[in-house]
């Protein structure tokens, strides 16, 4: 609602700054920036979540979303490449992700979505990043540049986490 309201403020400034060409200069720069500040107010993108905290928060995003995000926030993103019919998939979906200390560091660093490999963007995922075994997580740099990935399940968090960061060189 607030977003509506800021949008609406947007609108009835820059109807003000075009009804009258006899504006000086001045009062025209001054109305430059305050649509500037009111633009820079206005809140951040909201993005629908897949899961919560305290364990990794994965969002139902697009790729390309995912990856403006990431850019914003100076994080990787983290695609969990899965099949519907995938058992370990399951398994790290229901038993390692929920899990508050993979959470805690994959939140901080990554921004993660899951696709179905045998589904819409999926299929796209799947052949330009040659995905071919399940589950796989794959690392992408903000500019969609392939960073790394951990193919195959691991259900230790302790392992998962050292794999993840040597992928993004972190200590």
């Amino acid at each position: 609602m607030e977003y509506i309201k800021s949008i609406g403020t947007l609108l009835v400034i820059a109807m003000c700054s075009c009804s009258s060409n006899t504006t000086p200069v001045k009062e025209q720069q001054e109305e430059s920036q305050t649509v500037q500040q009111a633009v820079e107010q206005l809140p951040e993108k909201e993005y629908k979540r897949l899961t919560e905290e305290p364990g990794v928060v994965f969002y139902d995003i697009t790729l390309e979303e995912a990856l403006e995000k990431a850019k914003k926030e100076g994080k990787y993103v983290l695609i969990d490449c899965h099949t519907k019919s995938c058992g370990p998939c399951r398994k790290m979906e229901n038993g390692v992700f929920p899990q508050e200390q993979l959470g805690k560091f994959m939140n901080e660093r990554f921004v993660p979505i899951m696709r179905d490999m045998e589904e819409s963007e999926g299929l796209e995922i799947a052949e330009k990043y040659n995905i071919q075994i399940y589950p796989t997580m794959l690392i992408l740099l903000p500019n969609a540049a392939k960073e790394g990935e951990v193919v195959g399940a691991e259900f230790n968090i302790d392992s998962l986490i050292y794999m993840l960061k040597n992928i993004i060189q972190e200590k």
